[in-house]
């Protein structure tokens, strides 16, 4: 396959991730809660590739899925964008410089990756006036949005390597 054909697959398959991503956050996770929150899959997917393509890959797909995230989500449109943003260029960085190899290393970047935005975005409603105690906030949405994603980002990883939509985090790290 030459490279052209390689980086337009490596798109397709990205553009496929993001439409996924919003076809199940709209309509299969919204309607679940677990301790009082929903599980972001725009913010797992932005760690999910970040941890498989690196920095700048993840922080771009960070910029799109935010930007969809503020569609879906009926938020200030940029905000998320910024947030997933920087979350994508960060895992990446993290990926590049001390390779994750198993499973357990998804489930804790994307707990990591949670609470980093999700109190960016307290910050923001604090700053903002959003009415909401700021420590209300980290002890209802933040703390339990961090264990959510994390949770739900193991089996997104291993559904994602067995549709071969991303690869296993071993075989990313062997070819480098």
């Amino acid at each position: 396959m030459t490279d052209g054909r390689r980086i337009a697959a490596g798109i397709a398959r990205l553009v496929g991730l993001l439409v996924l991503a919003v076809a199940l956050q709209a309509i299969l996770t919204s309607r679940f809660t677990l301790l009082g929150v929903t599980a972001d899959l725009f913010v797992i997917l932005t760690v999910l590739v970040g941890l498989t393509r690196g920095s700048l890959i993840g922080g771009v797909l960070g910029f799109v899925a935010g930007l969809l995230a503020d569609m879906v989500f009926l938020d200030p449109i940029g905000l998320h964008a910024l947030i997933y943003l920087v979350t994508g260029y960060a895992i990446g960085r993290y990926a590049e410089w001390l390779p994750p190899l198993s499973a357990w290393a998804v489930v804790a970047a994307a707990a990591a990756a949670t609470l980093g935005s999700q109190f960016a975005y307290a910050v923001f409603q604090l700053l903002t006036g959003g009415g909401a105690s700021f420590f209300g906030m980290l002890w209802v949405q933040v703390l339990p949005s961090a264990l959510v994603n994390g949770l739900v980002a193991a089996p997104l990883y291993l559904g994602l390597v067995r549709l071969r939509l991303i690869r296993r985090l071993d075989a990313v790290h062997a070819v480098r």
